[in-house]
């Protein structure tokens, strides 16, 4: 009896991860630069919010001096308001308490 299939599937061999072009950075790392989540920058980036980036062999890259402009003029948007900056909370009254006396 003579077999023709193989029994375990030829493992694919890995890709080594191309580096990206001088002054450019894959999105992994314009994720470490910005502090944002990956898939908050793939929507920031759909809405014209992101730093510009390219598209090279299928992969999303990013110009480092587009990053650090983005990231110079950000008003600080994570960081959490001070106090002082909020409106004051309008004060509620008391509510008055019926004594049950008998």
């Amino acid at each position: 009896m003579e077999r023709t299939g193989r029994r375990h599937p030829v493992p694919k061999p890995r890709r080594t991860p191309q580096p990206p072009p001088p002054g450019f950075v894959w999105i992994d790392k314009a994720v470490e630069l910005t502090g944002l989540a990956k898939s908050t920058l793939y929507k920031y980036r759909q809405r014209g919010a992101a730093p510009q980036s390219v598209t090279i062999a299928r992969k999303v890259a990013y110009r480092l001096t587009v990053i650090d402009e983005y990231l110079d003029n950000l008003d600080s948007p994570h960081a959490e308001p001070s106090v002082e900056s909020r409106p004051p909370e309008p004060r509620k009254p008391r509510k008055r308490r019926v004594s049950a006396v008998k």
